[in-house]
């Protein structure tokens, strides 16, 4: 089903339109969460979450990529759940922390006043950059610090060296 369709359901309230994107959406979102938290029943619930969000969520809002939409609200989710687990318990290292520690010298550190600001500072100067890259550097540089796939994952996916 198209994602015109599929938002025509979400406007009428038509219950379809949950297992529309699940069937749609699903797996992607799962692979999403299971990067962020590395546990596949995490996911599981997470993916549910982000389903009933994008119901609660459309109408109003009216996404024009509803993948984008759908899998920036599954990445939330799943960094929320992470925090929430490693706030219990510290210790090993995820895709997700190694990925942030690459980054810790272009994140704002969130002691600021103007935590917001910074933020969409750097949304908006990550955006350009990406746009200055070569298509195959930007999709390299997307799923690495996107999707935290794996150095040798994506190796393996352009056929080029881990280096």
């Amino acid at each position: 089903m198209e994602d015109a369709e599929i938002l025509a359901l979400l406007a009428q309230r038509d219950e379809r339109a949950l297992s529309e994107l699940d069937v749609k959406y699903g797996s992607i979102l799962r692979r999403i969460a299971v990067r962020f938290t590395g546990d596949p029943r995490d996911a599981e619930e997470i993916v549910s979450d982000t389903l009933y969000q994008a119901w609660d969520a459309i109408p109003p809002e009216k996404p024009k990529n509803l993948y984008a939409f759908l899998s920036a609200v599954a990445r939330r989710r799943a960094i929320g759940r992470w925090n929430q687990a490693h706030a219990k318990k510290r210790g090993g290292t995820s895709l997700y922390e190694t990925a942030l520690e690459e980054l810790a010298e272009c994140i704002p550190s969130g002691e600021s006043v103007e935590v917001e600001i910074e933020q969409r500072t750097l949304t908006d100067t990550i955006s350009r950059c990406l746009q200055l890259l070569p298509e195959e550097m930007r999709r390299i540089t997307v799923q690495r610090y996107v999707y935290l796939h794996s150095i040798r994952e994506i190796a393996d996916a352009y056929q080029i060296s881990e280096s």
